[in-house]
């Protein structure tokens, strides 16, 4: 998408995949994506800080919409701006995959509902991502092998959910009383154990395998449905409690703290105070030497800076240097 005297360009980076958003010749955003069994699952909507409020993210949406619809690509939607678009332009809801919406519900994306914060928007998201992480990995359809990437990628992106949440959540939780805190806590430990359950029966520990793969599914999945419903009472107490700049800057704090989190559960350590996070600082250096070692499978995404990325970045990567950074 270009716009009247060309200052605003749309286009899409498949090498990296997400869509650009260029300003007279500088990306100042990007929407990641991924495809998916013939969906396009979209990640996150990110403006250079210094021009939000603009109204670029809404001119980004707009622009990869409308692509998608021309192409006939549904989406499953995992990003709150994305959300937001479609929840007031109801001609984009043939866009979203009524199978697997994602965050995004598409039955009822025309139903007025009361205001989000985004810390709500941001759990929404989460919780959504794994229960398709769970499907994904549970597909009678799908060759085992790819069944047990999917398992192995829902193990690891939990992981670090948990690991984030225990972290920012749980530091607001000084004058809770006692036993909402030891619940959530509880839950968490209960769901990483279960976790580490999953991945030895996947990697044939002797100990698991006397275990029927559906039985360890149950138990995971009981475990997070219940985990979902408790992170959703302790984010309530949270913005009960606290204002709006704060509820932003967590939301968005959980967010990054995800892909900085350990990509194992580790239920045995400690969950909370400079200890706990001390822990999940060395776990994090530990579980990513032994996923490097394996080659395994974890949730990464690319951040690439809205400015412009070094030619030592392009060099790392393999990537072409465009006009732009070869004159920098």
């Amino acid at each position: 998408m270009d716009d009247q005297d060309g200052q605003v360009l749309v286009v899409e980076n498949s090498d990296l995949a997400y869509y650009e958003l260029r300003l007279e010749g500088a990306v100042v955003g990007t929407l990641d994506y991924r495809d998916f069994e013939g969906r396009r699952v979209l990640g996150l909507t990110e403006i250079r800080p210094d021009l939000r409020g603009r109204g670029l993210a809404t001119t980004l949406i707009h622009a990869v919409l409308d692509d998608l619809l021309r192409q006939g690509i549904q989406i499953s939607n995992y990003c709150p701006a994305v959300d937001r678009f479609l929840r007031t332009h109801s001609e984009y809801n043939l866009v979203v995959d009524p199978a697997r919406p994602g965050m995004t519900d598409s039955r009822t994306l025309h139903q007025a509902g009361p205001a989000e914060s985004a810390l709500d928007a941001a759990m929404r998201s989460e919780h959504a991502r794994l229960r398709d992480l769970v499907d994904e990995s549970r597909g009678g359809e799908t060759p085992l092998t790819h069944r047990r990437h999917d398992a192995d990628l829902f193990s690891a992106y939990a992981a670090q959910h948990l690991a984030a949440a225990t972290e920012l959540l749980l530091r607001h939780a000084s004058s809770w009383p006692a036993d909402d805190v030891s619940a959530y806590l509880g839950n968490i430990k209960q769901l990483e154990k279960s976790l580490r359950v999953l991945k030895g029966r996947q990697y044939g520990d002797s100990r698991y395998l006397h275990l029927r793969f559906g039985e360890v599914w149950e138990v995971v999945i009981r475990l997070l449905s219940e985990h979902e419903e408790l992170e959703n009472r302790v984010t309530a107490r949270i913005q009960d409690e606290f204002d709006q700049g704060l509820i932003r800057s967590l939301a968005e704090e959980l967010l990054l703290k995800q892909d900085k989190s350990p990509t194992r559960s580790h239920p045995s350590s400690p969950h909370m105070g400079v200890i706990g996070k001390l822990t999940r600082r060395l776990w994090r250096i530990a579980d990513t030497t032994s996923d490097d070692l394996e080659g395994r499978l974890v949730p990464t995404r690319y951040h690439r800076h809205p400015k412009r990325d070094s030619s030592f970045s392009h060099y790392l990567r393999g990537t072409p240097i465009d006009g732009d950074d070869a004159a920098t």
